[in-house]
């Protein structure tokens, strides 16, 4: 028997392949700054894939749902954590920056995802907040989401 659940899922996969991975990656970045917030696995450690050249990735994804797919195999006893926004920003990046390890964004059971280097997603969420501030200055009241000037590069 089939689970319905599977099936909806590779549903949404389908329709994320007719994008293109420079689109599927700006819509990485706008939904987790919408959300203020990405999903990742964790289980005494967090998930950490492998690039096809060897090298450690770590695993995120822009939705709950999406991280629940990989709950199963070498990751069955992982859970999904939130991980805020700020946290990501002023944490873990510059913390996969010093280790040289690549992110993984939406990784699918088919091994499908997007690899990106830690300082050019940093690079581009604050070019995305910064344009957000420009226009929506009112969203940043709730300091939930990190003020551009307050990303640093270096």
């Amino acid at each position: 028997m089939r689970n319905p659940y599977q099936r909806k899922a590779a549903s949404v996969t389908a329709e994320n392949n007719s994008l293109q991975p420079k689109e599927l990656y700006k819509q990485f970045i706008e939904t987790i700054v919408a959300q203020r917030q990405l999903m990742a696995l964790y289980d005494d450690g967090w998930a950490l894939c492998g690039t096809p050249n060897g090298q450690q990735a770590f695993a995120v994804w822009q939705n709950k749902g999406l991280a629940q797919l990989l709950i199963k195999g070498p990751w069955e006893n992982y859970h999904t954590h939130e991980i805020p926004l700020l946290n990501f920003v002023q944490e873990i990046i510059p913390y996969l920056r010093e280790k040289n390890t690549l992110l993984s964004l939406n990784l699918t059971p088919e091994g499908q995802n997007i690899l990106v280097r830690p300082e050019a997603i940093l690079l581009d969420i604050k070019n995305y907040l910064y344009q957000l501030y420009v226009q929506q200055p009112q969203l940043f009241a709730d300091l939930k989401l990190p003020l551009p000037r307050s990303i640093r590069l270096n």
